[in-house]
Parts: structure tokens; C-alpha cells; sequence
């Protein structure tokens, strides 16, 4: 998936032997089927179709950007009459002033923590001050909100705090510093020397927040400075943050090589995907590479779009930026390195553990594909099956299947032999193809996870589970499938046709890739479990009345404030409500009191 001026060319440069050692491109051959285009009016219309298409139909070869950490933001509401500040995740939204990113969570309730001390304000939702009780709230009492809710401060005053605060989040902390210094010099001086204290207190707070970001320039500017480190099929992508001449953190993005080796082209899909998602765009982008003219104007204006303002996309070559991008792209390097080490020792623990599994448990053929099965209940209500699934010797949480049991089964066994029936059900109606082969790397990838066959049916428990789970399998007709039981007491394997259970040694790989697997498809069966006994703990006796729908429900809880009160009630008195009308009426009094004649 791409644009370009001519779709020709583009399409033309990946069948060409320009690039006969390009292993991404190789594999883009063999797996494409058909050629698409959609002609748009100009590149900005291009560029917003991509990246549409890019997050509905999430494509092999584009960049995906995936980030474990969700960066916080610093949040005030400035359209409000008395602004409030609050921690923000997520998407920007309209009359709200953001400051940030930081590295965590924690660093971003410190700095509101101290701040508040030094200037209050509030810290209740809403657009207006005030949480409905009586009178003012702890905060007020312990002098962090200066009451705005019983009007104890004034609109002046309460945005005096506001703007001091957000001086200070933007960069201009010294003045703020400064004038905290000259207010405890002048309490001490007019023997105030606990009010003095605290303002010591808070001033030294102050100074390690604003001490902890190293400055990188001293003219205020924002800054993201982007770091490429690149090998023949990974890619990693570092972006640091400079906000108000100071480094706020970094965000760091492993991905697979789009096709092309272009880096200025990889640098400008990035950019796209990124800056879409971003809460604020700087005002300086730093590139390690020229993009070139056309995707520099378009990305130019694209970002003015965004951020209201002008945008400089950069690629400095002497002087503070330049060291600054050298910085990012270092980052870049380091963590790419880091990621392939890391994989490389996951990669061979995996293949030495399931090498080991498929030796210690004497199967036929190596166990690609590994379902665990798990029951889950509490006496006999809420009963759960779940079933996670190892490819390779890695989770595929995509594949994971929730079983809701019902009925009065007896005992685990009854329980797993309908969970594995209902499941081997669904491959037994896939095409002959999929019943047929054993899984594998190079299985279709648009098989569902039901319509591909296992390699081995792990299931949790002992003989008695392993029988049901081999009858199962007899009774689907499937051959091809290994079975296998592992006992949670004293970790062993029970095997058919081993009349005594396989010991596999404590230190073994396969043992603790067993374990693994096993507390996996525990853990997704409690969590159902969890789940579904929650939603049952929510739920009224007026939820499966007729006509009580959920607004009445609410309605007659405010009126009454409990199930039992509205019990108490004439119909009389329910079918006088403004919200009730008579045959509602009826029905609800009929199904809490008993028919009515």
C-alpha cells in the first residue's frame, strides 16, 4: 500500500531486478495476488486515504507502529470559568491546553502535586467546580483548592494560580522559582517561619522537578528529533522530545522494513502514522535524511493542518540540532541492537525448549501448533472453558477461544471433553485441505483459528482428562492430532498408550514451556470466569422485566434508592410516576409482588 505521482513506476520498481537480494521484496511477490489503485485529487487527499486504509485493512508491509508505553500529558481546561488539571492518555480534544509528554505517570502527578502546594486549584470533573456535597471538600480544608465551589476564592485570583502553574509546565520555571524565593525571604523576615518552611519546602520540590530535564536549548523551542537505525529486514526509530528547550523523554518503534529501502521514504510513512495519533505537533521535526521536495511540501502542510501553526521539517547538518539528531539516532541504534539480542535469546530458548518437548514426550511430529485447554468455575454456575494457542513457541493471543459451558456436566472431565468436541466440530466443517495437513509456517493466513489443526491438545488435569480429550478427538474423526495431560500437583504428563506418567526433569526447558502454557490457558479461563461473575454481580431483578429498560431503571432507582422500597410501593403510586406508564406499571409490580387482578 502506497501513493505516488506515477503508480506506474511505483508498481514497476517492486517486479524489477534492481533489488535481487531484497528479501522483503521477494516476499512481496510471492504473496501478492492482485493490483488495486484509487485515484485521489492531489497527494494531501492521498496521503489522509493511506493512512484510512493503512489502520482499517492493517497491511504486511506497511509501517505499524506499536509502542508499549502510552506517553501522559499535562491537561488544563482552559475554556472553563475555573480551569482544573488533570493527567490525559489518548486523543487531543477541543479547549484543553496540553504540557508534556512525560517519561511516566509518576513524574506528571509529581510535578501537579508539588505545584498545587505552592498555587491550589481544583481537581473536580466537570465544567463547574464542585463535587454536590454541602460544603467544601478535604482538598479545600488541607489548603490544596481554594474553594472556588463555595465561591471562597475569585475568578481573578483562581486564574492567577492557573496561569502560574502553566508558566511553570512551559518552560518558564525560573521566573516562577525566583518568586518563591522572594516570598519565603519575606515571610521569614516578617517572622512567619512555618509559612516560610513550606514554601521552602515546595521551592526545593520545584528546583529537583526542573533539575531532572536536561536543557538542550536555551530558546524555548519544541522539538522532535528523529533517530533511524535500520538492518536488512528490521527497522528502529527513535523520537526525542524537546519541549520548552528541555528533553522531556523519548519513544522508541521496532518495525518490519516497508519493501523499499528509500530511508527518506521510510522517515516520511513514519511521520504520517505518527504525527495522526499525536496529541501536540512542535514546531521543529528533526530528519536524518532529505525527503525530498514533494514529500516535504506535503508533509509540510499537512502538519501546519495539524498543529494550526507552522511546521519546519529539518534535516540540520551542523550546530546544537545536529548533535541533538546524532543523539536520536544513537538512541535508535541502541535499541535496535538491544531488541535483536533479546530476540535472538528468545528464539533459541523457544526452538531449544520445544526440540526438547517434542523428544521428552516422544511425538511424531514437532508441536508447531499447541492448544491448551483449562476449565474454570465456581461450584456449578459460571462454568468456562478456555483455549490459548502457541505457534512457534509464541503465544497467538488472536487465536484465543472463550467457552461458555452450561448445563449439569458432572465433573472437569465431562467438561473438557465438550469443550474439545465443540472445538474439533469446527474443524471437521473447514475445507478437507485444513483437516488434512498438520499446521505450520507456511499455512494459509486467513484461516480462522478454529479451521486450523493442531499439533498437540494440551489439556490441564490428569488420566482421567487426557481419556476425555482422546475420545474427543476419536469421536471428530481428525487424524494427526497428539494429546497430552499435564497434572498441576507433581507436574506430570500422562501420554496415551503410557501406562505410567512421564517425569520430565525440574530444569527442563519442555517442563517449564509446559508450565507455561498450562498457567496461560489458566489465566484466560479465570479471567473469563472473573468476567462473567462481575456482570452477573451487576445485575437487578428489574434488568428482565418488560418495559423497564435501562433509562427507568435508573429513574426508579433515584425515586426509591433500592429494589426493595420500589417492592413496598402500590401500583397505584408506580403507575402515577411521570416516567411510568400503566402496563409498565403492572408488569413491574406483577414480577416483585404477584399478579394483579
Amino acid at each position: 500500500m502506497g501513493k505516488a505521482l506515477s503508480l506506474r513506476r511505483r508498481v514497476k520498481s517492486y517486479f524489477t531486478g534492481s533489488q535481487p537480494g531484497n528479501p522483503r521484496l521477494a516476499q512481496l511477490r510471492r504473496t501478492v495476488r492482485y493490483i488495486d489503485c484509487m485515484v485521489t485529487a492531489n497527494q494531501m487527499e492521498a496521503l489522509l486515504l493511506e493512512n484510512n486504509l493503512i489502520k482499517t485493512l492493517k497491511p504486511a508491509f506497511n509501517i505499524l507502529l506499536r509502542d508499549d508505553k502510552t506517553y501522559p500529558y499535562i491537561a488544563v481546561t482552559v475554556k472553563d470559568t475555573y480551569p482544573r488539571f488533570f493527567l490525559h492518555r489518548g486523543e487531543r480534544q477541543v479547549g484543553i491546553e496540553y504540557y508534556g509528554p512525560y517519561p511516566n505517570a509518576s513524574a506528571a502527578r509529581e510535578t501537579l502535586d508539588v505545584l498545587r502546594k505552592a498555587y491550589p486549584f481544583r481537581t473536580c470533573r466537570g465544567p463547574s467546580p464542585g463535587k454536590g456535597r454541602r460544603g467544601p471538600c478535604l482538598d479545600r480544608h488541607i489548603g490544596l483548592c481554594p474553594g472556588p465551589c463555595k465561591n471562597r476564592v475569585s475568578v481573578d485570583d483562581y486564574r492567577r494560580n492557573v496561569r502560574m502553574v502553566q508558566r511553570f509546565l512551559s518552560g518558564k520555571g525560573s521566573e516562577l522559582l525566583d518568586e518563591l524565593e522572594t516570598k519565603m525571604r519575606k515571610e521569614a523576615d516578617n517572622q512567619e517561619f512555618e509559612m516560610a518552611a513550606r514554601t521552602r519546602d515546595i521551592l526545593t520540590s520545584l528546583r529537583r522537578i526542573s533539575e531532572r530535564q536536561s536543557v538542550i536549548r536555551a530558546d524555548n523551542d519544541d522539538i522532535d528529533a528523529l533517530g533511524l537505525s535500520a538492518d536488512e529486514l528490521d527497522a528502529c526509530i527513535t523520537v526525542l522530545m524537546v519541549r520548552s528547550g528541555r528533553l522531556t523523554g523519548k519513544r522508541d518503534f521496532i518495525f518490519q522494513l516497508p519493501p523499499e529501502d528509500d530511508p527518506g521514504g521510510v522517515i516520511a510513512s513514519f511521520i504520517e502514522a505518527y504525527y495522526d495519533e499525536a496529541i501536540s505537533v512542535p514546531a521543529r521535526i528533526l530528519v536524518p535524511c532529505d525527503l525530498g521536495e514533494d514529500a516535504t511540501k506535503y508533509l509540510s502542510q499537512w502538519l501546519r493542518d495539524k498543529r494550526g501553526r507552522r511546521v519546519e521539517l529539518r534535516c540540520p547538518r551542523r550546530g546544537e540540532l545536529r548533535e541533538l539528531l546524532l543523539r536520536a539516532e544513537e538512541n535508535a541504534v541502541n535499541r535496535l541492537r538491544m531488541a535483536k539480542l533479546k530476540r535472538a535469546a528468545d528464539l533459541q530458548w523457544i526452538s531449544e525448549a520445544v526440540n526438547t518437548l517434542r523428544r521428552e514426550l516422544l511425538l511424531e511430529i514437532m508441536p508447531y501448533r499447541i492448544e491448551c485447554y483449562d476449565i474454570s468455575n465456581l461450584g456449578t454456575s459460571h462454568v468456562v472453558g478456555s483455549m490459548v494457542v502457541f505457534e512457534g513457541g509464541v503465544p497467538q493471543k488472536k487465536d484465543y477461544r472463550r467457552f461458555s459451558l452450561r448445563g449439569e456436566l458432572a465433573d472437569d472431565s465431562s467438561r473438557i471433553y465438550e469443550v474439545i468436541s465443540r472445538r474439533l466440530s469446527k474443524l471437521a466443517e473447514a475445507p478437507p485441505e485444513c483437516r488434512s495437513k498438520a499446521s505450520g509456517a507456511g499455512e494459509h493466513p486467513r484461516l480462522t483459528s478454529f479451521q486450523k489443526k493442531p499439533d498437540l491438545l494440551l489439556v490441564d488435569g490428569g488420566r482421567s482428562q487426557l481419556s476425555s480429550a482422546l475420545r474427543a478427538v476419536r469421536e471428530a474423526g481428525i487424524e494427526g492430532i497428539e494429546v497430552a495431560a499435564l497434572a498441576k500437583k507433581l507436574e506430570y504428563v500422562y501420554r496415551p498408550g503410557q501406562r505410567d506418567p512421564l517425569i520430565i526433569p525440574k530444569d527442563s526447558t519442555a517442563l517449564y514451556f509446559l508450565q507455561r502454557v498450562r498457567d496461560e490457558a489458566h489465566r484466560f479461563a479465570i479471567d473469563y470466569h472473573r468476567e462473567l461473575r462481575d456482570r452477573g454481580t451487576r445485575e437487578s431483578r428489574l434488568d428482565h422485566i418488560r418495559g423497564i429498560g435501562k433509562a427507568r431503571k435508573i429513574r426508579l432507582l433515584e425515586v426509591y434508592g433500592s429494589v426493595d422500597r420500589i417492592k413496598r410501593a402500590s401500583l397505584e403510586e408506580l403507575a402515577s410516576l411521570p416516567f411510568m406508564d400503566r402496563s409498565s406499571a403492572c408488569e413491574l409490580f406483577r414480577s416483585l409482588q404477584g399478579d394483579v387482578s
